[in-house]
């Protein structure tokens, strides 16, 4: 796999992959792996709230208020707002609670 860390490459002078020479395998794990997490060896490996604790939030309520934006249009019927007004209701409900745990989580550490 060109480009990888899995790519194995030679020290001697003489060989330098031209020609169709093979490259002998080093005997031994060359890549750790974790099972838990497979995408480590390729990728960033972490979760958004912690690369942007508030970032993930100050995104969820701009889609709180685009979903509230798309009141405004040539709507004939009103089904379509009461599932958007509910959509955003439940997505700011879930803020709110998620803001409330996490400030009961700070109060409880030292």
């Amino acid at each position: 796999m060109a480009g990888t860390s899995l790519e194995q490459h030679t020290a001697s002078g003489d060989d330098q992959g031209h020609g169709g020479a093979l490259e002998r395998p080093q005997v031994g794990p060359v890549v750790s792996y974790n099972p838990d997490a497979p995408s480590e060896e390729w990728g960033w490996h972490g979760s958004w709230r912690e690369f942007a604790p508030r970032g993930s939030r100050a995104l969820l309520w701009l889609g709180v208020i685009g979903l509230l934006l798309f009141l405004f249009g040539n709507h004939e019927s009103m089904v379509e707002n009461w599932w958007l007004l509910a959509i955003a209701a439940l997505m700011a409900g879930w803020l709110i609670w998620g803001e409330i745990n996490i400030r009961k989580e700070r109060a409880r550490r030292p």
